[in-house]
């Protein structure tokens, strides 16, 4: 079927895979308690784990695409929005960006 994202939960078919509690932190699991993948800190830049000191994995400082690491002049990795095609989602956003890379890149 691939992967949904509704802006909480993503889904395999019916099965949900994983969850964005608060906007913030993406957890596996229906649960806000199973463990963290990344987390948008800053509002453009995704991390991993759900530490703020945590490893810089890309970046939507352009609001257009998801660039490799921290830096609004690293490597495009994908578009915004043929990322949110990939997930099944019509926000394009950190969130789209956060759940595209640990689930469609």
């Amino acid at each position: 079927m691939g992967i949904k994202f509704d802006g909480t939960y993503v889904k395999d078919g019916f099965k949900t895979i994983a969850n964005l509690k608060d906007g913030k932190i993406l957890r596996e699991g229906q649960s806000s308690g199973g463990k963290a993948l990344g987390n948008i800190k800053s509002g453009d830049i995704i991390r991993e784990k759900d530490s703020s000191g945590g490893k810089t994995l890309c970046n939507v400082k352009d609001g257009k695409n998801i660039r490799d690491g921290q830096s609004s002049g690293g490597k495009q990795l994908i578009k915004i929005s043929d990322a949110a095609k990939k997930i099944g989602a019509s926000s394009h956003g950190a969130s789209t960006a956060l759940v595209w890379y640990f689930f469609a890149r």
